[in-house]
């Protein structure tokens, strides 16, 4: 038996040494590890747990001598620990592996733990859809610095820590961005060698960019290009809304039965954004986005559930006034038109939570965690006597949370 666990964990240790080296959104994003064992997903609904991240309080500040008492709302966001992913092998050149250099070199094994981490790159991007800010042209490429220059510039104008930045670009954007950067073929030719071997462009603007495929692609849906708000006073309090950050707002005009996708940006006319430190209003309109689904009923009106929440004063304020009935309603990009989400984002905006699996009652197991991502990987074997057969599987259990929806923002070209 010794032997036997020795073997199981070379097989867990090497496996998520090839994991870890094929991840890349999931290495740029805060982390936390749970410790205890979670039970997988049975019968297709998990029954893991969740956890709650703290979102951290703000305030105002009082002029004059009076204080002014204010409560320390700090919000609590759930985190489902429901998303087990895992590869499975079956095939003999497992059981002559004696060492991590061999396994590390089978290419059946690289190319399952390749998958795995595409499958958590994934899982990681998609919470950037509930970004609200949205910048640049839809459709239009990042083919240049003023192009790239428009999301860290957006962050700046709302406050989001300059430390610990991140960008994520699509490989057309990232190409087309690395020839805006050259003015001769040498310099094309070493920036392109660098992109290649780590995915990273040069930092710029102090942000750590990096391409990926796995940004998110959003579907945009039938509605119209424009709609309306349905009614006044459509504003919260933040202490209503301080866990889940999010809101619902009841709509016109979008068209019978049409559909709005979630992932959807859109303006209100006259409610602009506010600094986050003085609340004076800034010059751009405030961006909210659609955090569900939805379909519009016969006469064209949907409730939609959207974030950032509308709060018009106090410590938490987002907008500079309360959207007025019929207020005009404005969507980023055409409809039914695929956009790629470019986003630049503070590292803390989103969280990837990750726990260990159970030991399974029979087999041969070992377990393997990443102090980095915090991600376990658990190597179970198991054998079929009657058919000589050895199924090798990995497996990893985690969620992913946007933390602070304000953190972050997407971008893409102008014309």
């Amino acid at each position: 038996m010794p032997n036997a666990y020795n073997q199981a964990k070379i097989y867990a240790n090497a496996a998520l040494k090839l994991l870890k080296n094929n991840l890349v959104t999931a290495r740029m994003v805060s982390s936390e590890t749970i410790d205890k064992a979670i039970v997988s997903e049975r019968g297709g609904s998990a029954n893991g747990g969740t956890v709650y991240v703290k979102r951290p309080p703000e305030f105002i500040v009082r002029q004059g001598r009076v204080a002014q008492v204010q409560d320390a709302l700090a919000g609590e966001v759930p985190v489902s620990i429901n998303k087990q992913r895992g590869v499975d092998l079956e095939f003999t050149s497992l059981e002559a592996t004696l060492s991590v250099d061999e396994f590390m070199k089978d290419e059946s094994a690289n190319s399952a733990m390749a998958q795995l981490a595409q499958t958590i790159d994934q899982d990681v991007n998609e919470v950037v859809l509930e970004f609200p800010g949205w910048v640049g042209t839809p459709g239009q490429l990042i083919d240049s610095g003023p192009d790239f220059f428009k999301m860290p510039e957006r962050l700046d104008e709302l406050a989001v820590p300059q430390n610990d930045r991140i960008s994520l670009l699509s490989p057309a954007d990232k190409w087309a961005f690395a020839g805006g950067l050259t003015n001769n073929a040498a310099q094309a030719q070493n920036l392109a060698r660098t992109a290649l071997e780590s995915g990273r462009i040069p930092n710029i603007g102090n942000i750590d960019t990096f391409m990926t495929q796995n940004v998110p692609t959003l579907v945009t849906g039938t509605r119209g290009a424009t709609a309306a708000v349905a009614g006044a006073n459509q504003n919260v309090q933040f202490v209503t809304v301080r866990n889940d950050y999010k809101q619902t707002l009841a709509v016109s005009g979008l068209g019978a039965n049409a559909t709005v996708k979630r992932g959807e940006v859109f303006t209100i006319a006259n409610v602009y954004a506010v600094n986050p430190r003085s609340k004076a209003p800034l010059p751009f309109l405030a961006q909210f986005t659609v955090l569900e689904d939805v379909t519009a009923n016969g006469s064209g009106a949907a409730t939609l559930t959207i974030a950032n929440p509308i709060i018009v004063d106090g410590a938490y304020q987002t907008v500079s006034v309360v959207p007025a009935n019929s207020a005009v309603i404005t969507w980023m990009g055409a409809a039914t038109t695929a956009f790629r989400q470019n986003t630049s984002f503070h590292k803390s905006a989103i969280k990837l939570v990750s726990a260990r699996l159970i030991k399974p009652a029979s087999g041969i197991t070992a377990f393997s965690r990443d102090p980095e991502t915090g991600l376990t990987i658990r190597y179970w074997q198991t054998s079929d006597g009657t058919n000589d057969t050895h199924l090798h599987r990995w497996d990893v259990i985690y969620g992913v949370v946007n933390t602070d929806r304000r953190l972050g923002v997407r971008g893409s070209g102008t014309a």
